[in-house]
């Protein structure tokens, strides 16, 4: 078989577990909050933990594989990342020992974090320069459908098949492509190994030396964390909890959050070209906005004020989801050529600490007043609690809108 060709299928069984681990990254807790909470009788804190680690292991994964990708090859790296997360996905819907559960999410978050890397470089290999940000892009589509699924489908087939069979089956063909993967990377015989690249602190002291870096960093981290710990732990449970929306429709609004991100990101990539690649204004626009949404919904909580419009401003602060083609350029032009690398990888570390701390956060601030108990046997948390949440990502907001004003377009 040609080289070419196997590294096509090589991408395409890629895709596939870049799917899987975008679905289960959402799915887990945010989409079957409930049901989770009362199958493992689970508290907040402890639920949302099972976001938290996966984020944890993620972000930091994330720094590793990009040095070992350098050393070894993203096509080895992936190897080992396609068992740790095809051995994390299949023990996950397999067991009831909450500390079993947090190994098995390690497990995912440390495997998923070589899948984007892979796709990256192998895109590089396989497509001309002219096609290769369209080929990246399709490839994050296929990673946002994976979060799509994750919500409202996921949700409407749990409904007739339990959520453990959905993640067996879900595994199963996560273990097939590892599979095949293994099996096809044969046909690529021996890959040599990069003996000049070797792990070094310097690259990441430079990095974190320049103070454009910190504040674009804390700005990204913030950003980022404050939309997908909506979209990854509390939204659909706040949805359902507060206006008493049903889990389809809650789940309906989680999914269109991932199409708003995905959709603005290209639009604001494209309109920002048009503007001599003016970028701040953009991230200075969507920070402020999250602001308001943040502070409205605070205040709607205090006075026990119930609307549709909750619903609406949750699905625009999807917005923040779609800052990365806009702070990725500013990070390219403003760091060295030796430490872009670097750089990228740090800044995605960030966004995904982010993402567990603020999901460790809401679980105990969930918890810090007594739920009630449905007719369902489901617990259902106060306003106080919600207010508690929002009020805290309001104060953050203001923190990630100090930094983002102190961003220079490059």
């Amino acid at each position: 078989m040609r080289k070419y060709y196997t590294h096509l299928i090589l991408i395409g069984l890629g895709l596939i577990l870049y799917f899987m681990s975008n679905f289960h990254r959402v799915a887990i807790p945010g989409a079957i909050f409930d049901t989770l909470q009362a199958d493992l009788s689970l508290n907040a804190p402890s639920v949302t933990s099972l976001s938290a680690f996966f984020m944890y292991s993620y972000a930091v994964s994330l720094l590793l594989c990009g040095v070992l990708t350098d050393r070894y090859g993203a096509v080895k790296v992936i190897l080992v990342g396609a068992i740790l997360f095809s051995v994390g996905s299949l023990i996950f819907p397999n067991t009831s020992n909450i500390y079993i559960l947090y190994l098995s999410r390690i497990l995912m978050g440390a495997g998923a974090a070589s899948f984007y890397m892979f796709l990256i470089q192998e895109a590089k290999k396989c497509f001309p320069d002219k096609y290769f940000s369209i080929s990246v892009s399709l490839m994050l589509i296929t990673g946002y459908l994976g979060g799509v699924c994750a919500n409202a489908p996921f949700i409407m087939i749990a409904k007739y098949i339990h959520w453990r069979q959905v993640l067996n089956i879900l595994a199963l063909i996560t273990i097939f492509a590892s599979v095949f993967y293994c099996i096809y990377r044969t046909f690529l015989h021996k890959i040599p190994i990069n003996e000049h690249a070797k792990f070094s602190l310097e690259p990441f002291k430079e990095v974190l030396s320049l103070k454009s870096n910190i504040n674009l960093f804390l700005f990204g981290g913030l950003n980022y964390g404050l939309y997908y710990v909506i979209q990854t732990v509390i939204g659909v449970k706040f949805l359902k909890d507060y206006l008493n929306m049903s889990a389809a429709g809650a789940s309906a609004i989680l999914s269109l959050m991932i199409v708003v991100a995905g959709l603005a990101g290209l639009s604001f990539a494209s309109i920002s070209s048009f503007f001599n690649n003016r970028r701040v204004i953009f991230m200075k626009t969507v920070c402020i906005m999250s602001s308001c949404f943040f502070a409205i919904i605070s205040l709607l909580l205090i006075f026990g004020i119930k609307t549709k419009l909750i619903a609406l401003m949750i699905l625009l602060i999807a917005l923040g989801g779609a800052m990365s083609p806009l702070i990725i350029p500013i990070v390219h032009a403003t760091n060295k050529y030796e430490v872009k690398s670097t750089a990228i990888s740090v800044m995605n570390c960030c966004f995904f600490l982010s993402v567990g701390i603020l999901g460790t956060i809401v679980g105990h601030l969930l918890d810090m007043y007594p739920p009630t108990l449905s007719s369902n046997g489901h617990l259902i948390y106060s306003s106080k609690s919600y207010f508690l949440v929002f009020i805290t990502f309001f104060m953050l907001s203001l923190v990630e809108m100090y930094n983002v004003f102190k961003i220079k377009d490059a």
